[in-house]
């Protein structure tokens, strides 16, 4: 499987409607359902882009109708513990690291806001990419039936739930199964322009989030110890990455290293590992 679904976080009543609106037109335009985190309660005042439409739940109702998926993004988007959860990304959280109790009674809390509304959903998306097994224990619990998040790459399940993936925030082809990540409150004009491009290149790889999960809610892999390696594989790479960004050392070994013909570049980075290593451990640098 080849699949690339998209994800819309952070919609709020008070958020930059006109980008959004744009993401909206170009969605319609080749026919794609994506996923949207609605925030039952806002409180977050770094979402607060402009007055709250007083219509908003009316305009989720259209968007529920024309196929695209709802999924509740927490509960009032406020991070109040320093946990990164399970997946490690953030160190920060709404729900990573409280009593099983209280992160039942934030999601029972935003599920009744959304059941009021008439918009029932079944799909959970933390606010910074941020749980933990209380999280997902209390989600069973509550009868949700899907995560959209995950560091594997392909849709599996844990603690009875279905994990979509989504470790890209930046267009690009996945290798097998992945979710693109889009902030419409923060995208430049250049994004627009990167996205509208890539869409029309790659449509044939876009899935539609409603026909996918309609299809594959019961067949997606059990989480066995092989996926687990895999995940946890891929959290290990992601933080290697972030790292080795952040260390000079690593910057001019990569640079000292590199070529455009890959066999080359592997040669040169595999002879000039050990010389890293050992700058690394007793804190030489590159002269």
């Amino acid at each position: 499987m080849q699949r690339l679904l998209i994800r819309l976080d952070d919609i709020t009543p008070d958020m930059d409607w006109e980008k959004f609106e744009r993401l909206a037109a170009l969605f319609e335009q080749y026919q794609i359902h994506p996923i949207i985190g609605v925030v039952p309660d806002n409180q977050d005042k770094t979402l607060r882009i402009r007055e709250p439409e007083a219509d908003f739940w009316e305009r989720i109702h259209a968007l529920k109708g024309r196929g695209w998926v709802i999924a509740q993004h927490g509960f009032q988007h406020v991070y109040v513990t320093g946990k990164s959860g399970l997946l490690g990304v953030n160190a920060f959280s709404e729900f990573a690291g409280l009593p099983y109790q209280e992160q039942y009674e934030k999601l029972r809390k935003g599920q009744e806001i959304f059941e009021k509304k008439g918009i029932p959903a079944t799909m959970f998306m933390a606010p910074g990419h941020t749980f933990d097994r209380k999280t997902l224990k209390a989600l069973k619990k509550l009868g949700f039936t899907s995560v959209t998040d995950g560091y594997g790459s392909m849709p599996y399940r844990r603690a009875g739930l279905l994990f979509l993936p989504c470790t890209i925030s930046e267009p690009r082809v996945p290798k097998r199964f992945d979710t693109l990540c889009l902030h419409a409150n923060h995208m430049t004009e250049a994004q627009f322009d990167e996205l509208a491009e890539f869409i029309g290149a790659h449509r044939n790889l876009i899935g539609n989030a409603d026909d996918f999960l309609e299809k594959h809610a019961f067949s997606a892999r059990a989480y066995v110890p092989t996926g687990w390696a895999e995940e946890h594989k891929n959290l290990l790479l992601h933080k290697a990455k972030r790292i080795a960004s952040q260390n000079e050392t690593v910057q001019t070994y990569l640079q000292r290293t590199d070529s455009e013909k890959a066999a080359q570049k592997r040669k040169k980075r595999l002879l000039g590992l050990p010389g890293l290593v050992f700058r690394l451990l007793f804190h030489r640098a590159y002269k």
